[in-house]
């Protein structure tokens, strides 16, 4: 929402109320608000324009776009915050390991595999082979789930970050690599790997785990106005 101060707080107030329902009539969300009638009008039409909310008949129900954004609202209008799941591929070729050695912060100037976040969309070699296309140009084949840790930083005794890392393994037949704003990219082989400059947990998984495998199953559902169905594992 690109409101800020006062406006913004009542914004996700009325976001808020579709939590708990699927859709509300005007005179529900103005008796579940402090605001004015005249107020409500005004914000329930910026939403509307920015595509959050819609009108059905006499109800305002969130736009399938917004509908994205109920798992992860109450963290975004409180101070509390989870951890981030990262996916991270150990990209081999023959006996070389792909390395990148990170622009952004956190861990910047440390080498570490290849890894980011999910799409929503995605699954795990959908990241997988997205990842790698961007920051190295490689296309992947033969992706592995081999194991999954939890890694939190901290510093002066609170922790700072907090990560779900799912190592993958994945071949690549190419050796070529692009040039990448994300890093500086080198191939590897195991032995030539520096516990020194590379971010602790990726060199412990890779130590460690490579030559594991662990079970991460996929499921799909449908949502048909509120009724969950059609539940299946993807393979």
């Amino acid at each position: 929402m690109q409101v800020f101060g006062v406006k913004k707080q009542e914004r996700e107030g009325i976001f808020k109320l579709f939590l708990r329902n699927s859709k509300l009539k005007f005179h529900e969300i103005e008796g579940k608000t402090t605001l004015r009638s005249n107020h409500l009008a005004y914000h329930l039409a910026c939403m509307q324009k920015e595509g959050l909310i819609e009108k059905r008949n006499e109800n305002y129900c969130l736009t399938k776009n917004a509908e994205r954004y109920l798992p992860i609202f109450p963290h975004i209008i409180t101070k509390s915050m989870s951890p981030v799941p990262i996916v991270l591929i150990c990209v081999t070729n023959k006996d070389k390991i792909l390395m990148i050695k990170r622009n952004n912060r956190p861990y910047k100037d440390y080498w570490s595999l290849i890894g980011g976040k999910m799409h929503l969309e995605e699954n795990f070699s959908e990241t997988a082979r997205r990842l790698v296309k961007e920051k190295s140009g490689l296309d992947i084949t033969n992706e592995s789930m081999n194991a999954i840790l939890q890694e939190r930083v901290q510093e002066e005794g609170t922790i700072k970050h907090n990560f779900i890392l799912f190592l993958m393994k994945a071949k690549t037949k190419q050796s070529k690599i692009i040039e990448s704003h994300y890093g500086e990219l080198k191939w590897l082989a195991l032995k030539d790997i520096d516990k020194e400059n590379i971010i602790p947990s990726d060199y412990w998984l890779i130590k460690n785990k490579l030559n594991s495998k662990t079970s991460v199953k996929s499921a799909v559902m449908t949502d048909e106005e509120g009724l969950l169905s059609s539940f299946r594992i993807l393979k």
